[in-house]
Protein backbone atom coordinates (compact mmCIF):
# COMPACT_ATOMS: atom_id res chain seq x y z
CA UNK A 1 0.00 0.00 0.00
CA UNK A 2 1.20 3.66 -0.86
CA UNK A 3 2.81 5.20 2.25
CA UNK A 4 0.83 8.61 1.40
CA UNK A 5 -2.36 6.75 1.27
CA UNK A 6 -1.37 4.66 4.72
CA UNK A 7 -0.92 8.22 6.66
CA UNK A 8 -3.90 9.17 5.23
CA UNK A 9 -6.05 6.60 6.59
CA UNK A 10 -4.28 6.64 9.50
CA UNK A 11 -5.00 10.38 10.05
CA UNK A 12 -9.07 10.16 9.47
CA UNK A 13 -8.57 6.99 12.06
CA UNK A 14 -7.27 9.08 14.53
CA UNK A 15 -9.75 11.86 14.12
CA UNK A 16 -12.21 9.50 13.92
CA UNK A 17 -11.55 7.74 17.22
CA UNK A 18 -10.90 11.19 19.25
CA UNK A 19 -14.44 12.04 17.67
CA UNK A 20 -15.96 9.16 19.22
CA UNK A 21 -14.07 9.43 22.08
CA UNK A 22 -15.24 12.76 22.91
CA UNK A 23 -18.42 12.13 22.04
CA UNK A 24 -18.54 9.31 24.62
CA UNK A 25 -17.11 11.61 26.95
CA UNK A 26 -19.10 14.02 26.53
CA UNK A 27 -22.63 11.75 26.68
CA UNK A 28 -21.32 10.19 29.92
CA UNK A 29 -20.98 13.57 31.45
CA UNK A 30 -24.61 14.85 30.18
CA UNK A 31 -26.17 11.60 31.71
CA UNK A 32 -24.05 11.73 34.90
CA UNK A 33 -24.88 15.44 35.35
CA UNK A 34 -28.81 15.16 34.26
CA UNK A 35 -28.69 12.09 36.78
CA UNK A 36 -27.62 14.95 39.65
CA UNK A 37 -29.08 17.72 38.80
CA UNK A 38 -26.72 19.95 37.56
CA UNK A 39 -27.92 23.17 35.35
CA UNK A 40 -26.99 22.85 32.16
CA UNK A 41 -24.29 25.61 32.13
CA UNK A 42 -22.56 23.14 34.62
CA UNK A 43 -22.21 20.16 31.90
CA UNK A 44 -21.53 22.48 28.98
CA UNK A 45 -18.63 23.99 30.98
CA UNK A 46 -17.58 20.59 31.94
CA UNK A 47 -18.12 18.97 27.93
CA UNK A 48 -16.17 21.71 26.36
CA UNK A 49 -13.43 21.12 28.73
CA UNK A 50 -13.51 17.49 27.75
CA UNK A 51 -13.60 18.64 24.04
CA UNK A 52 -10.70 20.49 24.13
CA UNK A 53 -8.99 17.83 25.76
CA UNK A 54 -10.34 15.61 22.94
CA UNK A 55 -9.02 18.38 20.05
CA UNK A 56 -5.13 18.97 21.78
CA UNK A 57 -4.49 15.03 21.96
CA UNK A 58 -5.54 14.48 18.19
CA UNK A 59 -3.63 17.08 16.92
CA UNK A 60 -0.47 15.78 19.01
CA UNK A 61 -1.10 12.07 17.61
CA UNK A 62 -1.14 13.70 13.86
CA UNK A 63 1.61 15.43 14.59
CA UNK A 64 3.30 12.23 15.50
CA UNK A 65 1.36 10.59 12.74
CA UNK A 66 3.00 13.16 10.27
CA UNK A 67 6.63 13.18 11.55
CA UNK A 68 6.89 15.85 13.89
CA UNK A 69 10.02 14.91 15.69
CA UNK A 70 10.74 15.51 19.47
CA UNK A 71 13.30 17.93 18.75
CA UNK A 72 10.16 19.61 16.69
CA UNK A 73 7.81 19.48 19.61
CA UNK A 74 10.35 20.69 22.10
CA UNK A 75 10.90 23.71 19.75
CA UNK A 76 7.46 24.89 19.09
CA UNK A 77 6.29 23.87 23.06
CA UNK A 78 9.67 25.86 24.50
CA UNK A 79 8.40 28.63 21.74
CA UNK A 80 5.51 28.70 22.79
CA UNK A 81 5.79 28.78 26.37
CA UNK A 82 8.21 31.57 26.66
CA UNK A 83 5.34 33.75 24.51
CA UNK A 84 2.97 32.77 26.85
CA UNK A 85 4.87 32.65 29.60
CA UNK A 86 3.30 35.93 31.41
CA UNK A 87 0.10 34.98 30.65
CA UNK A 88 0.31 31.80 31.93
CA UNK A 89 1.68 32.61 35.03
CA UNK A 90 -1.22 34.90 35.50
CA UNK A 91 -3.63 32.72 34.64
CA UNK A 92 -2.44 29.68 36.88
CA UNK A 93 -5.23 30.28 39.60
CA UNK A 94 -7.66 30.11 36.56
CA UNK A 95 -6.29 27.39 35.48
CA UNK A 96 -6.43 25.92 39.20
CA UNK A 97 -10.03 26.66 39.49
CA UNK A 98 -11.11 25.03 36.41
CA UNK A 99 -9.39 21.70 37.14
CA UNK A 100 -11.08 22.02 41.18
CA UNK A 101 -14.03 22.52 39.47
CA UNK A 102 -13.93 19.14 37.34
CA UNK A 103 -13.04 17.56 40.56
CA UNK A 104 -16.07 18.95 42.27
CA UNK A 105 -18.44 18.12 39.13
CA UNK A 106 -17.56 14.42 39.29
CA UNK A 107 -17.08 13.57 42.92
CA UNK A 108 -20.41 15.73 44.13
CA UNK A 109 -19.39 16.77 47.41
CA UNK A 110 -21.29 20.05 47.57
CA UNK A 111 -24.67 20.79 45.39
CA UNK A 112 -26.66 23.73 44.48
CA UNK A 113 -28.49 24.53 47.67
CA UNK A 114 -26.53 22.54 50.06
CA UNK A 115 -25.66 24.97 53.01
CA UNK A 116 -21.91 25.10 53.95
CA UNK A 117 -19.43 26.58 56.28
CA UNK A 118 -16.04 27.21 54.84
CA UNK A 119 -13.68 27.82 57.50
CA UNK A 120 -10.86 29.55 56.80
CA UNK A 121 -9.53 31.65 59.90
CA UNK A 122 -10.95 34.84 60.14
CA UNK A 123 -12.77 34.43 56.85
CA UNK A 124 -14.95 31.93 57.72
CA UNK A 125 -17.93 31.88 55.23
CA UNK A 126 -21.57 30.09 56.14
CA UNK A 127 -24.45 30.62 53.41
CA UNK A 128 -26.10 28.28 50.88
CA UNK A 129 -24.73 27.52 47.67
CA UNK A 130 -26.79 29.68 45.15
CA UNK A 131 -24.38 28.68 41.83
CA UNK A 132 -21.27 26.62 40.68
CA UNK A 133 -19.51 27.49 37.88
CA UNK A 134 -16.00 26.74 35.95
CA UNK A 135 -13.90 29.21 38.20
CA UNK A 136 -15.93 30.26 40.81
CA UNK A 137 -18.88 29.07 43.08
CA UNK A 138 -21.39 31.81 44.84
CA UNK A 139 -22.55 31.50 48.16
CA UNK A 140 -25.73 33.79 50.08
CA UNK A 141 -26.06 33.80 53.99
CA UNK A 142 -29.02 34.44 55.40
CA UNK A 143 -28.43 38.10 55.53
CA UNK A 144 -28.36 38.38 51.57
CA UNK A 145 -24.89 38.98 50.69
CA UNK A 146 -23.22 36.76 48.11
CA UNK A 147 -19.62 35.11 48.36
CA UNK A 148 -17.69 34.64 45.06
CA UNK A 149 -15.31 31.82 46.29
CA UNK A 150 -13.01 30.20 43.99
CA UNK A 151 -13.77 26.39 43.36
CA UNK A 152 -9.93 25.48 44.61
CA UNK A 153 -10.93 26.88 47.92
CA UNK A 154 -13.28 24.32 48.67
CA UNK A 155 -10.64 21.77 48.02
CA UNK A 156 -7.99 23.43 49.94
CA UNK A 157 -9.77 24.74 52.96
CA UNK A 158 -11.95 22.65 55.12
CA UNK A 159 -15.55 22.93 54.47
CA UNK A 160 -19.15 21.96 56.52
CA UNK A 161 -21.90 20.31 55.04
CA UNK A 162 -24.51 21.93 57.32
CA UNK A 163 -27.62 19.46 57.93
CA UNK A 164 -30.53 21.62 59.44
CA UNK A 165 -32.31 24.36 57.30
CA UNK A 166 -31.18 27.26 59.43
CA UNK A 167 -28.23 28.93 59.30
CA UNK A 168 -26.14 29.70 61.60
CA UNK A 169 -25.11 33.14 61.10
CA UNK A 170 -21.01 34.30 61.63
CA UNK A 171 -21.28 37.65 63.40
CA UNK A 172 -17.31 37.98 63.15
CA UNK A 173 -17.38 40.33 60.46
CA UNK A 174 -20.43 42.01 61.79
CA UNK A 175 -20.79 45.54 63.38
CA UNK A 176 -22.29 44.94 67.25
CA UNK A 177 -25.97 45.98 67.18
CA UNK A 178 -26.74 48.74 69.65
Amino acid sequence: MNPILTKWLLTLAVILLCWGLSSLLRGATRRLGTRRGYSRARIFQTAVVINSAAVVMSLLLLGILWGLNGDGIMVFATSLLALLGVALFASWSMLSNTTAAIILFFSVPYRVGDRIRLLDGDNTVTGQIRHMGLIFITVQDELGHRYSLPNNLLLQKTVIRLRNDTLPRDDKHCRPQQ
